[in-house]
């Protein structure tokens, strides 16, 4: 509602749209502002502000601490590292495609942050779309499964679980020949 309300501002004073790095500026300042007072509580989120300006497409991470960072792509979030691993992986890739090809590469992305017995499906996932003479469109349910279908049988980039470490035995403990902890033999010279 913050940022609705800035952008409505922006546009009635003005007569033109808040730039995205601006409203992001905006928002930060907002969030820096109860880590200063007393007896307001920091927020505890951080968020992912997509827009397109006159500067063109914009992605940003804001943390709980109120910094910002201009993304060229980004994922947040519990179990995000491997979306981050596999946007980094194609970054090259996203240059030449087209809408379609970004949202699936969103998808799959995506697809990485899930345990290994959950799917993607048209009830766990919303698409928005935003760009040069293209509305915000948000699409739900049974219109998300139109991108949902060119990912569905492809197989997950998450490799086999990492090779067993040289110092672990076959049963999980440690191996035989592994170094041990030493342990004093005099009680009295663990006591300081």
């Amino acid at each position: 509602k913050f940022m609705r309300t800035e952008c409505l501002n922006s546009r009635y004073a003005y007569e033109s749209p808040l730039p995205v790095s601006r409203l992001v500026s905006t928002l930060g300042n907002k969030m820096q502002i109860c880590t200063q007072r007393y007896g307001r509580r920091p927020y505890g989120v951080g968020l992912l502000v997509a827009g397109f300006d006159e500067m063109g497409p914009h992605i940003y991470q804001t943390c709980p601490s109120s910094n910002y960072f201009d993304c060229k792509c980004m994922a947040i979030g519990a179990r995000s590292q491997s979306a981050r691993t596999y946007l980094e992986r194609h970054l090259q890739e996203f240059l030449d495609s087209n809408v379609d090809d970004l949202v699936r590469h969103g998808l799959r992305a995506l697809r990485e942050t899930l345990p290994n017995e959950q799917e993607l499906n048209t009830k766990n996932v919303s698409v928005a779309i935003v760009g040069t003479d293209t509305d915000f469109t948000l699409y739900d349910d049974d219109d998300v499964q139109r991108f949902l279908t060119g990912i569905e049988h492809e197989k997950r980039e998450r490799g086999a679980p990492a090779p067993m470490d040289v110092a672990e035995g076959q049963d999980g403990g440690p191996a035989a020949d592994a170094p041990q902890d030493p342990q004093p033999e005099d009680p009295a010279a663990m006591e300081h």
